[in-house]
């Protein structure tokens, strides 16, 4: 199927690309890796009439690591990228191993974290892992910029809180307390397809205690969630397979799933009990032998 006729830029700037989008408005689409917006340009789904090419400005493609700052990922950064990167793996092994899993090889070489996020998608893995990790999102815009958190960026399915003339310019995770430890698992039919439901765990513990956690839940909700309920049965406690199983248990509550083509509602229940218990373990274990 052909693609529909559109006007296409390739800005060299961040701000060219701002100014751009506040001429063309809601008639525009940005251009990234592309996995996302050509599909749905061929099944007609959306229809600009611009589309503004971002692969031009070089300097929104990286990914750097401050022990005092955190890691601040370019928007341009490939999801392949981040799975390889040392840095990413030894200091936020959570987001490596949600990168890992998400699509195919040939995918997560075009496909960029920033069209990932800005896809919106519930399911999406990179997202999640972020959402736990504290993660926020630059925008830029032709006056300026602004920073806000993942959580509050996504709004729905597919919805975010991107403003007229913005464009993400990069995504920061706040270095990770003392003691962290974090795990990804999703449950998928095969492990690189669209998850029937994911869990994303980062905690830390001082003497067997758990001192922080955040448990993030996929698939079974509008956007990627926070399952607050299940980490504050966490928070405070020594963990043991008991208060593990507590957790997952509040967690898998605070769910809202949906029956659909993948999987019924209930099935994602009884999925996602499992997913969280199994990704608390596995982040408890990273912690305790000084991963992240």
């Amino acid at each position: 199927m052909k693609l529909p006729q559109f006007h296409y830029f390739e800005p060299k700037s961040i701000e060219k690309a701002c100014s751009l989008l506040t001429r063309y408005g809601a008639e525009a689409s940005l251009l990234a890796g592309g996995t996302d917006l050509l599909v749905k340009m061929k099944q007609r789904r959306l229809v600009p009439g611009y589309v503004i090419n971002l692969k031009r400005i070089p300097e929104l493609d990286y990914i750097r690591y401050d022990e005092s700052d955190g890691l601040r990922i370019g928007a341009l950064a490939t999801i392949q990228a981040i799975k390889n990167s040392i840095v990413v793996k030894r200091n936020f092994r959570v987001l490596n191993e949600a990168a890992g899993v998400e699509s195919s090889v040939q995918i997560r070489n075009r496909a960029t974290i920033a069209g990932n996020i800005a896809n919106a998608s519930p399911a999406a893995d990179a997202p999640l892992a972020l959402l736990t990790l504290g993660g926020s999102v630059v925008l830029a815009r032709a006056d300026g910029q602004r920073e806000m958190s993942i959580e509050d960026f996504l709004t729905g399915p597919g919805q975010t809180a991107l403003g007229p003339g913005e464009v993400i310019r990069e995504i920061h995770v706040p270095p990770l307390l003392p003691g962290s430890g974090g795990a990804y698992v999703k449950h998928a039919v095969r492990r690189t397809d669209i998850a029937i439901v994911s869990a994303s765990v980062v905690l830390s513990l001082a003497n067997g205690v758990c001192a922080h956690a955040r448990i993030g839940l996929g698939s079974v909700a509008p956007t990627a969630v926070r399952a607050r309920k299940g980490e504050e049965a966490l928070e405070g406690q020594k963990v043991t397979d008991e208060i593990v199983r507590q957790a997952a248990e509040a967690a898998a509550g605070e769910a809202s799933p949906i029956d659909d083509i993948r999987a019924y509602a209930q099935y994602r229940i009884l999925a996602l009990k499992a997913a969280v218990e199994r990704a608390i373990s596995e982040a408890v274990r990273d912690a305790r032998f000084g991963g992240a």
